[in-house]
């Protein structure tokens, strides 16, 4: 669940896509920047979820799923707000991937990422 300073979870899957991101940025880039790279996306992923509601979600990549998807750098943080201030990361899909093929391809395992995370949420707060 979203700690005190942190207004965003990931799914399962979105952890699996950090994790490669950033196996694939130390090997090309080092250290140095691949940590500011992912300072840059959690920065990004705070943003979103202060602000998701005014965003572009760019449905002509995700349809009517509801879920929003916002460019940080090379990659798309897909996401949903799950209540106000906080969002779920669904996933971290380079922007050279065809989206709209990998988010229908993976459709049932994100809905139930998400139902699993709600309800886990939804739990911690009675």
């Amino acid at each position: 669940m979203p700690s005190e300073n942190k207004h965003y979870v990931l799914t399962v899957t979105a952890e699996r896509d950090f994790r490669q991101a950033r196996q694939w940025s130390l090997s090309r880039w080092g250290a140095e920047l691949t940590k500011k790279y992912f300072v840059s996306l959690h920065n990004s992923a705070e943003y979103i979820a202060q602000n998701h509601h005014s965003l572009d979600g760019k449905e002509h990549f995700t349809g009517t799923s509801g879920l929003g998807i916002h460019a940080v750098k090379e990659h798309y943080l897909v996401y949903v707000p799950i209540r106000e201030g906080y969002i779920v990361i669904v996933a971290l899909i380079r922007q050279t991937r065809d989206v709209p093929a990998i988010l229908k391809a993976n459709n049932y395992l994100i809905r139930r990422e998400i139902s699993d995370i709600c309800s886990q949420f939804s739990k911690s707060r009675d």
